[in-house]
This record gives structure tokens, C-alpha cells and sequence, in this order.
């Protein structure tokens, strides 16, 4: 009995080895809302499979960083301040002005590959009121 509870502890610790880590490589692009720049914003490569999440700042239209390799779903997002009327009174909420087609319902993709060059442009929109 020894014998196998040292076999399934064993197997579980496995060797004294650490998992490998990711690789992950630098990134870099632009952002363009409705054709120019997107002053600022954030921005997030997905790997839906794993739930990997890596963020980004955009400013100025630009966004760099490091990101996992592999392809990714690219979400971004660009909230500004909107009041909205909820329990009797008016409140300031941050409201995203990108169409969902490029953060929750995101079609937009990124292959990160090791031998770069990494570099990406999006073309977004503003949602519709």
C-alpha cells in the first residue's frame, strides 16, 4: 500500500522540474478609430482556450508590449464618462464607445509568432447610439 501512495505522490510532484513558462514575445501597433488614432483606450490579447489574458494601454493610436505566443482574440475598448438616470438619480458611468464587433463580440486576431516582427494595426469603430 506504501508502495502506491508513494507512486501517486511521486507522479504528482513529478520530477523537481517547473512547468515550462510561455513563451512570449514583444508586440507593438496602431489602433485606429473610424480612421484616425484612438487617442486612448486598452486593449486585450486573449487565448480563449486557456483564459490567458494579456493588457495593453493604447495611447496616441499606439499599443506595445509583451504577449504569449500563438494566435489570439484581440478585444478592445475605449470608455468615456456618460450619465445615465438609475434609482432616482443621475449617475456617471464609464460607457465603452467601441462597437461591440471589436471587444464582445471580437472577430479581430493577432498571430504572435517568436520571429516577430509583431506588428499590428486595427481599424475599429464607434458603436451606434
Amino acid at each position: 500500500m506504501r508502495s502506491v501512495i508513494f507512486l501517486v505522490v511521486f507522479s504528482a510532484i513529478g520530477c523537481g522540474g517547473k512547468p515550462a513558462l510561455p513563451s512570449i514575445a514583444e508586440i507593438s501597433g496602431t489602433v485606429n478609430l473610424d480612421g484616425q488614432p484612438l487617442a486612448d483606450g486598452y486593449m486585450y490579447f486573449k487565448t480563449v482556450e486557456t483564459g490567458v489574458i494579456e493588457r495593453f494601454d493604447i495611447s496616441n493610436g499606439e499599443f506595445k508590449g509583451k504577449a504569449q505566443i500563438g494566435p489570439r482574440r484581440v478585444e478592445i475598448i475605449c470608455n468615456r464618462p456618460k450619465m445615465t438616470f438609475i434609482y432616482g438619480k443621475n449617475v456617471e458611468i464609464a460607457d465603452n464607445i467601441i462597437d461591440p464587433a471589436f471587444n464582445l463580440e471580437s472577430t479581430l486576431t493577432a498571430d504572435v509568432t517568436a520571429e516577430g516582427p509583431n506588428r499590428f494595426t486595427f481599424d475599429v469603430k464607434k458603436k451606434q447610439d
